[in-house]
C-alpha cells in the first residue's frame, strides 16, 4: 500500500521547536475531527451511518459536547440514541421483568456489556489514528531520503515517550537495514537526552521556588512541570480507535 507522505506538516513541526510535534499536530488533527463531526458533513447519510454505528470515545463526546454546536451535535445525539435502544432496551426490559435478584443482576451485566460495546469505538480517533501513521511513517521516510531533515531531527528536542513507541512501531513499514538501525538508535537517543533535559529544567524549577533563589532567572523553566508531563504521557493520544492498524 502507498502511503501519501505528510512532508509540509512534517517538516513545520520539526522546525517549531516542540517537545514533541507529533503531539502538535495530533492536537491539531483532534480539532479538525471535532469540527468536521460538528459540522453539515453530519447532515449526510453515510456519516450519520458512521456516528450511529461506532459513535465515539468519553473523551471525544465530552469535546463534542463542550464545542457549542446544539443543532449538529442535537441531530447525532438524537439517532445515536436511537441506535442505543437496540443495545439497551432488551436488557432493561429484562430488569423490569426479572422474578429475583439473580435474573435482575444479570440483565444488568448483560445492559453494561452492551454499554461497554457501544462506548469501544471513536471515529474521531479513527481518523486521528490515520494521520498518525502517515506522519510517522513520514518521519521515518525523510530521515533516510533527506539528509537536511536527518540532522535537524538529530538536534531537536526528539519526542514524547508515547509517539516515540509510535514512531518505533511504524518505523518498519517505511525504512529497513542499516537505517532502520540508525534511527531506532536516533529515536532512542533523542528520548533519552530529552529526557534528562526536562528533568534538568524541572529541578531548575522546583529550586527556584526556594526563597534565596527567588532572584535568580527563570532561564524558561516556568513551565517545566507540565512539560515533564507530557514528555511522558504526550498529548492528543488515540484512545480508542475504530479500527486498528
Amino acid at each position: 500500500m502507498k502511503i501519501q507522505l505528510e512532508t509540509i506538516p512534517v517538516w513545520d513541526g520539526l522546525k517549531s521547536g516542540s517537545e514533541c510535534f507529533i503531539c502538535s499536530l495530533m492536537k491539531e488533527a483532534e480539532i479538525d475531527s471535532i469540527r468536521y463531526y460538528l459540522s453539515s458533513a453530519i447532515m449526510t447519510p453515510e456519516v450519520r451511518v458512521e456516528t450511529n454505528t461506532h459513535g465515539f470515545c468519553r473523551k471525544h463526546f465530552s469535546l463534542l459536547a463542550e464545542g457549542n454546536k446544539a443543532q449538529s451535535l442535537g441531530l447525532v445525539m438524537d439517532t445515536y440514541y436511537e441506535e442505543d435502544k437496540k443495545s439497551f432496551y432488551p436488557a432493561l426490559e429484562g430488569i423490569a421483568a426479572a422474578s429475583n435478584v439473580r435474573k435482575a443482576e444479570k440483565a444488568f451485566s448483560a445492559l453494561y456489556k452492551a454499554y461497554d460495546e457501544r462506548m469501544g469505538g471513536c471515529l474521531i480517533c479513527s481518523r486521528m489514528n490515520d494521520r498518525l501513521y502517515r506522519y510517522s511513517y513520514t518521519v521515518a521516510a525523510l530521515f533516510e531520503e533527506d539528509p537536511e531533515f536527518k540532522e535537524e531531527l538529530k538536534r531537536s528536542k526528539g519526542f514524547c515517550m508515547h509517539h516515540t513507541r509510535v514512531l518505533y512501531e511504524t518505523a518498519s513499514d517505511a525504512i529497513k537495514g542499516d537505517v532502520l538501525l540508525e534511527y531506532y538508535k536516533t529515536l532512542a537517543d533523542l528520548l533519552k537526552k530529552n529526557l534528562e533535559r526536562v528533568q534538568a529544567d524541572d529541578y531548575y524549577l522546583t529550586q527556584k521556588y526556594k526563597s534565596e533563589n527567588k532572584d535568580k532567572p527563570w532561564n524558561g523553566c516556568e513551565d517545566a512541570a507540565k512539560r515533564a508531563v507530557y514528555k511522558l504521557i504526550g498529548e492528543a493520544e488515540v484512545i480508542d480507535p475504530v479500527r486498528k492498524r
